[in-house]
């Protein structure tokens, strides 16, 4: 049959076969695997790479390592524990506590004990009662991994904490009621603030 005597239907089909041919150029045809197809397999790696990373900083940035846990304060609020833990991937590291409206604090130091032990409010960090509780300056110590006070919690609930179960809380002591505590860390190589209002 020569090209002068197909039928306008002959025609329509050869022309869809043609562009099922070229899925590029098709509406239907445009998937994922065109366009990864088109990239190359370093280009493909690239892509998945970028992915990756974006997706791993977006998980950190909306999920946050440092759990908050015990909240407890003098009665005239200028002396105040606040116990934090880490449930990340990596150790935490302080990097800045401040009160209020960003005043830096009297005094600041970091409680490293025990879930049976407990924290406790003072505003001499050198007394005898107080060296039980770990009083240590806040740049000098890394908060570790699994120490959420969440599952410490747990643990004083079901019997099986013991004095292994480390718990840190950040003391602060000013001459006035502290409001809030805003506490900026590094984890990852990033930077994060938590702010605890009381």
């Amino acid at each position: 049959m020569g090209k002068d005597k197909e039928t306008p239907e002959v025609r329509r089909e050869k022309m869809r076969q043609g562009e099922l041919k070229k899925p590029s150029s098709s509406i239907h045809g445009s998937n994922l695997a065109d366009l990864v197809g088109g990239f190359g397999w370093k280009g493909t790696g690239i892509l998945i790479l970028v992915l990756m990373i974006g997706g791993g900083y977006f998980l950190l940035k909306f999920n946050p390592p440092l759990e908050i846990g015990t909240i407890a304060s003098s009665d005239d609020n200028k002396s105040v524990v606040i116990g934090i833990g880490n449930n990340g991937f990596r150790e935490v590291k302080i990097l800045s506590v401040s009160i209020n409206n960003n005043e830096k604090p009297l005094k600041t130091s970091l409680q490293v004990s025990n879930a049976l032990q407990g924290f406790t409010i003072t505003d001499d960090y050198n007394s005898e009662e107080a060296k039980k509780y770990g009083f240590t300056n806040i740049d000098e110590v890394v908060i570790k991994t699994g120490t959420s006070p969440s599952s410490n919690f747990e643990k004083l609930d079901d019997g099986t904490a013991s004095k292994d179960d480390e718990i840190y809380g950040i003391s602060v002591t000013h001459n006035e009621a502290i409001n809030s505590i805003n506490i900026e860390y590094s984890y990852f190589g990033m930077t994060f603030n938590n702010t605890v209002y009381l």
